[in-house]
């Protein structure tokens, strides 16, 4: 039964249905105590952001259109908008409103070729593919259509295409028609409404225990809430390195949780070492290893480390959407074992292609000869690369450091473990585990690389006041600056071990 608009029955969206068909408790939630849910993060808040700036170019692909502009809560005003749209013969709308039983939908494109023609759904994601849960997201914006009285000739999904190479963008949306999924999920619809009214209704939570629903097909923003009232313990089975999810999620089932519940011969090397120093709050050291390991790295050493930053609509010539565009980069350099530590950097500081000047300050910068350090390498010889086949004239420097890339993290990965690392191999987490609270990045203004990129963007906009820009800039600095020198401590420390040098602790936290 439709409610008068006004009502303070809580109603349905597009969105709140595909949460619930995620999580029924979480729609409630998000409905009745949404004062729960976790911050929007950085990166969360990019996504959103990004997706609005896909919106708004997608509605170019349809041009002629009019814009329903009622402010976002206004309802009434966003469906009366729509009515004088279609009442005045127009053909395609941008936000077109409707109500149906009620649940409110807000339509990305609505096109039609004529007044005599039926509409057309066109859905805007800034995906590169469809995804399953696109579906009933569509399928819920075309029964209400339909509902509303308006004729459907089809329903598309537009997603963006990750060939589409800038500055030709003709080709940067892929529209893929979803009507035949669509109509097969129809059914499905009116009692899945109707299910999700009962449970707005009610004065009480559903029962839903964590599961993978929590993370699939999206990471839920209750899930701080659900997890804590569970009781996991600090580290536990979803910590263990490269488990699969179903082994998680079975092991969970089967009450097996704390790691002290588990046999570590049930899993491979890596995992089982993570459990036993765990459970014992001791370090594992394997110092032949490391030293066979290390031996074919030359001085000098050279620790390199990027910003980058993914448009989903590409801006420079010959970017393609989500290519990683690197805007900074910091490099310490120690020329022997003991000897000084130099540094050189990199930070672009306008709205303009870095790529030219940043490949150009690095060939110059970095030494011709010796190992270069990077954690996680696979990720800088990426940048190099892309940059090398973008820019001839600094191709042969460039590649000369690729082919010199040496990475640390395997290292740690098969010959160091500290309980203090919960699980994971990354920087942020190994540096304070190994050398200590100096080396974590919670104090910074800017601790990550999603942080590092939203202030970026600040920092490029023209806008942004030029206190607040260098505040930016310093920040910046500050915590690229932070990745390369924790590389060149760890690397120390990695020497050390090798030479079988007592190891200094980081902390006596845990049990070092």
């Amino acid at each position: 039964m439709n409610v008068i608009l006004g009502s303070k029955r809580p109603r349905l969206s597009k969105s709140k249905v595909v949460l619930g068909l995620q999580c029924p408790k979480a729609l409630y939630l998000s409905v009745h105590q949404a004062n729960l849910a976790d911050d929007i993060s950085d990166s969360q808040q990019m996504i959103f952001d990004q997706g609005h700036e896909v919106g708004i170019l997608a509605q170019k692909y349809y041009p002629g259109g009019v814009l329903i502009d009622a402010p976002y809560k206004d309802s009434p005003l966003a469906l009366m908008q729509t009515q004088d749209a279609i009442a005045a013969g127009t053909n395609t709308i941008y936000e077109a409103t409707f109500i149906h039983g009620d649940v409110l939908v807000k339509i990305d494109i609505l096109n039609r070729k004529s007044p005599k023609h039926a509409w057309e759904i066109v859905e805007v994601k800034s995906s590169t593919q469809v995804k399953d849960v696109h579906i009933p997201d569509a399928a819920v914006q075309a029964w209400v259509v339909r509902g509303a009285g308006f004729k459907l000739k089809s329903v598309s999904i537009m997603t963006i295409n990750n060939q589409c190479t800038y500055p030709d963008l003709s080709d940067l949306f892929n529209v893929t028609d979803v009507t035949k999924e669509v109509d097969a999920y129809r059914s499905d619809i009116p009692p899945i409404v109707a299910k999700f009214k009962k449970l707005l209704g009610s004065t009480k939570s559903p029962k839903v225990d964590i599961g993978p629903h929590c993370d699939d097909p999206y990471s839920c923003g209750f899930k701080t809430h659900c997890w804590s009232a569970c009781k996991i313990s600090d580290v536990s089975i979803f910590d263990i390195p490269r488990l699969s999810t179903d082994a998680k999620w079975e092991s969970y089932r089967a009450g097996k949780i704390d790691l002290k519940s588990l046999d570590p011969d049930d899993f491979n090397a890596t995992q089982s070492r993570m459990i036993e120093c765990t459970v014992a709050k001791k370090r594992f050291v394997d110092s032949n290893a490391i030293a066979k390991a290390l031996k074919a790295w030359k001085h000098p050493l050279s620790f390199l480390d990027f910003e980058t930053i993914g448009y989903a609509i590409p801006r420079y010539n010959g970017q393609r959407p989500y290519q990683q565009l690197p805007f900074q980069f910091s490099c310490h350099i120690q020329k022997t074992s003991r000897g000084k530590l130099g540094h050189c950097e990199y930070l672009h500081s306008t709205d303009t292609d870095p790529r030219e000047d940043i490949s150009r300050t690095i060939v110059e910068l970095v030494p011709e000869s010796g190992s270069v350090v990077a954690y996680s390498m696979g990720f800088e010889s990426g940048v190099l690369k892309t940059l090398a086949d973008l820019f001839p004239k600094y191709r042969n420097g460039l590649l000369n450091i690729v082919d010199r890339l040496v990475d640390p993290l395997p290292i740690f990965r098969s010959s160091v473990y500290d309980p203090g690392f919960r699980g994971s191999f990354s920087i942020k987490q190994v540096a304070p585990a190994i050398l200590g609270k100096s080396a974590s990045y919670e104090e910074m203004d800017i601790g990550g690389g999603t942080e590092a990129q939203s202030a970026y963007m600040e920092m490029i906009n023209p806008s942004t006041e030029k206190k607040r820009r260098e505040e930016l800039r310093r920040g910046l600095i500050e915590y690229c600056t932070k990745d390369t020198k924790g590389m060149v401590d760890l690397v120390s420390w990695l020497f050390e071990a090798a030479q079988g040098v007592k190891l200094k602790s980081g902390s006596k936290k845990n049990g070092k």
